[in-house]
């Protein structure tokens, strides 16, 4: 059994990966904050390590013996009103979260290092389908992982065997999608987006998809290359909300707020990112061999109203 340290286990996407890495065989170390969280990753098979990435401590030497490392965890972007004092501090602790980790590395001992970034650090690319080596344009959050994702070739020229994952927008149970389209579509409430932006199209996935992917990427990926981890087709917020709003029998009614009122609310850097243009191509990815259970949100998306409506008949 390969030793895999994971940090962001707790998270949205940590916590459908650290079950398929115990179920390929791996001996799963969590890095966790959370106290009641240790009890629950021992129960599940895995080994719980306590710790914090802001902090130094035992855990550096939990991930320097451990032969794989996968980096999911960021600081937390949600919850308030975005602003650009916020967005700083968040990308100087990504900063002091990624240098106290791999500067804890040991070349030579460790054999894959999977990093997770975002493709806002590529921003908006317009209505042509890119590939990884298209020019970055960091919009919205990107401006702040940019510094993080730009010292990455510090860490590979050390040794160490970096592969970079850029999940597209990830929807799920327990997602932005479930908050921002389930929840209201299902109270016969309209969504809101912003005119402007009712044509833009952007790469999705879905949450297990993209577990999957990332645990694929851990195996086969090639170290010093990047992978946008995304489905087959790029599609509009208000297709997906269409394909949910179908599924659940329900009608779609969308109301548009004026760019200055997100801004507003949301703040300059979430506003950012909703009026960003990306369509991302999973070429690469596919290449390596990777096929996905939901290729397209025409897939995935029922899928998830299943899911999400079996668990709301559960919680009655």
């Amino acid at each position: 059994m390969k030793r895999l340290f994971v940090t962001g286990g707790t998270g949205f996407i940590g916590a459908r990966f650290v079950p398929l890495a115990l179920e390929a065989g791996y001996s799963v170390r969590v890095l966790t904050r959370n106290v009641q969280a240790v009890e629950r990753w021992r129960s599940a098979g895995a080994v719980p390590v306590q710790g914090d990435l802001l902090t130094p401590g035992p855990w550096q030497e939990e991930a320097a013996a451990s032969e794989a490392v996968v980096h999911l965890a960021q600081p937390l972007t949600f919850g308030a009103r975005v602003t650009h004092q916020r967005a700083e501090a968040y990308q100087q602790q990504r900063l002091r979260m990624d240098s106290l980790l791999l500067e804890s590395l040991k070349p030579g001992s460790v054999r894959r290092v999977l990093y997770v970034a975002g493709t806002s650090y590529y921003g908006d690319q317009g209505r042509a389908l890119v590939t990884e080596e298209a020019t970055p344009r960091p919009s919205g959050w990107g401006p702040y992982i940019a510094p993080a994702i730009e010292a990455l070739p510090g860490y590979l020229a050390r040794g160490l065997p970096l592969v970079e994952a850029y999940p597209g927008s990830v929807y799920g149970l327990g997602s932005w999608f479930e908050e921002y389209a389930l929840v209201p579509l299902k109270k016969g409430k309209p969504l809101y987006g912003l005119k402007e932006t009712q044509t833009h199209q952007m790469s999705f996935i879905h949450v297990d998809d993209c577990a999957r992917s990332l645990l694929h990427l851990l195996e086969h990926g090639a170290v010093g290359q990047r992978y946008f981890v995304v489905d087959d087709a790029p599609a509009t917020f208000a297709e997906l909300s269409q394909l949910a709003a179908d599924a659940m029998r329900v009608t779609y009614r969308k109301r548009f707020l004026p760019h200055w009122l997100a801004w507003l609310a949301l703040g300059p850097v979430v506003t950012d990112s909703l009026t960003a243009e990306a369509r991302l191509s999973n070429a690469r990815l596919r290449a390596t061999g990777l096929q996905l259970r939901y290729p397209t949100p025409r897939e995935g998306v029922p899928a998830l109203v299943q899911q999400w409506l079996e668990r709301q008949a559960q919680t009655r």
